[in-house]
């Protein structure tokens, strides 16, 4: 249901805009895009701050080795011009001659190895570590080129490498950072001096970061940037974004309810973007009994909760027009996702007679443990209800969900995960599926398939390890996932706007009509 608050002042604004001429656009007339984040950064690294407005603004100020185009997901030769595979474990990289970092000074080896070495230091205290770690070593073979060395075989390396984690900096900043009191290296203080198609200008800690064009940017894929500066700006209340955006002080927002932009469309001088989002929904359900004698324990209660909800309409009605309904918990783009499993279509009779079938023909109660989303769960609770299925919802905070699955005591939860933007279904399956004590499925056969996936050089012998993984847990129905999400965006009609489904905003693909 619409917030009435916002309804209210999205009709008010309304009014405003249908009584006077539009105005002019926040930036427009100094070539400037003033975008909206609803989180409060307080450092520009994302090594340090685990957000995703940081990490998008990396991909602004910093280059990696490799390019995902976007559109296509090829990998695009970026800071490194070319590559080899010397063996399973080492990946060899001719770097870009002639690039420079933003204070001027020259690019080479020496930069990728001190940023890469200090990096999968555990003295650098990175956060979300894994996303850097797959790396064993990485070494200068000469001035322009550098190798890369893994622990075991990583088919996974270049999306890895790809990723806004792996970007590079100058040997001289990260080799003599800010010291703390205690005459400790300080890394979250160090400059933010990259190679990028935007230079950092200003950056205040909780509040907004102001970026540049780097006029001397090299010939690459992620082309000459249309639009001249770009100005990050904290707005915690939703209804100050949109309004701001309808009188056209800023330019781009996101982080909307999707009721908050279903109310926004058709009105001047604002687009409505249904785009991609790489997050994935799911239920996972106590398949071993961990959480103590529940009805869930039998396959056949799991099976009738799977062809009870009715995933279709709830995508289509509640998710968002982007969203993807899914057979198997991963994203379809992502390397060796395969949706092509058991889906348990929506079936409330089937769902009847298994309940039937497993003794619990009078029905069932049941918890279901969530920390976000609530109005999709209640939907699927109102399915479940139709064929006997009573389940009461447990909302906690995500550190309380996580810690209740690690000890075993959920009997069933909604939950979901974005893979880290990462294009690869090693970003989840891998991370979720491996017996990890928050692993519902605790399967040993699915534990040893995806080992094996993960370690497979080979594409098709990896992806087929990849799909009987899939299809063991659909068998088992430990997992249900569900749908992707759809992430709307609202901005000025009179930009041009790319959407990724890892939901990172490339400005310097953007430009104004």
């Amino acid at each position: 249901m619409k917030s009435l608050l916002m309804s209210s002042a999205i009709a008010a604004l309304t009014a405003v805009t249908a009584l006077t001429a539009l105005p002019a656009q926040a930036g427009k007339a100094d070539d400037t895009l003033v975008w909206v984040t609803n989180r409060e950064a307080n450092v520009p690294l994302v090594w340090w701050e685990n957000l995703i407005d940081v990490a998008a603004m990396q991909h602004h100020y910093f280059d990696t080795l490799v390019y995902r185009d976007p559109d296509s997901f090829e990998y695009l030769p970026l800071l490194a011009e070319s590559w080899d595979r010397i063996d399973d474990l080492t990946l060899e990289f001719k770097l870009r001659p002639g690039v420079t970092f933003h204070d001027g000074s020259a690019f080479d080896a020496d930069d990728v190895v001190s940023s890469y070495t200090h990096l999968i230091d555990p003295a650098t205290a990175v956060m979300n570590a894994g996303l850097v770690k797959w790396m064993a070593g990485i070494e200068k073979v000469d001035d322009m080129t550098v190798r890369i060395t893994t622990a075991k075989p990583f088919p996974a390396a270049f999306e890895f490498l790809a990723s806004t984690r792996m970007g590079i900096m100058p040997s001289e900043v990260w080799d003599n950072p800010p010291l703390t009191a205690a005459g400790e290296p300080d890394y979250a203080a160090m400059p933010v001096i990259g190679t990028g198609p935007y230079k950092m200008v200003s950056f205040e800690p909780g509040g907004d970061m102001t970026l540049e064009r780097n006029d001397d940017y090299f010939d690459g894929p992620k082309g000459t940037p249309a639009i001249k500066t770009l100005h990050m700006k904290t707005i915690l209340d939703p209804e100050t974004a949109v309004a701001e955006l309808m009188v056209g002080s800023v330019d781009w927002v996101t982080g909307l309810t999707q009721d908050t932009v279903d109310a926004m469309r058709g009105m001047p001088g604002v687009t409505i973007l249904d785009g991609p989002d790489m997050r994935v929904s799911y239920l996972t359900l106590d398949a071993t009994g961990r959480s103590g004698d529940t009805p869930i324990a039998d396959v056949r209660v799991r099976q009738a909760i799977a062809h009870a909800i009715n995933k279709p309409a709830i995508a289509e009605n509640l998710v968002g027009p982007a969203a993807n309904v899914l057979n198997a918990g991963c994203y379809p783009t992502q390397v060796g996702c395969s949706q092509e499993v058991e889906g348990y279509a929506y079936d409330p009779e089937k769902s009847k007679a298994l309940l039937q079938e497993a003794g619990y023909g009078d029905g069932i109660k049941i918890t279901i443990d969530a920390y976000r989303d609530r109005y999709l769960l209640e939907a699927i609770i109102g399915n479940l209800r139709e064929v006997g299925i009573d389940a009461d919802i447990s909302m906690l905070q995500w550190a309380g969900l996580r810690s209740k699955m690690n000890e075993g005591k959920v009997e069933m939860a909604q939950t979901g995960w974005a893979s880290s933007g990462l294009n690869d279904i090693s970003g989840i399956a891998s991370v979720l599926l491996k017996m990890t004590p928050d692993d519902n499925c605790q399967n040993q056969e699915v534990k040893d398939l995806l080992d094996k996936a993960d370690t497979t050089i080979d594409p098709e012998l990896r992806a087929a390890t990849y799909k009987q993984a899939l299809e063991t847990v659909a068998e088992e129905v430990c997992w249900i996932p569900l749908y992707s999400h759809s992430k709307p965006y609202a901005y000025t009609e009179d930009l041009d706007f790319f959407a990724t489904a890892d939901g990172f905003p490339l400005f310097f693909l953007s430009s104004r009509n």
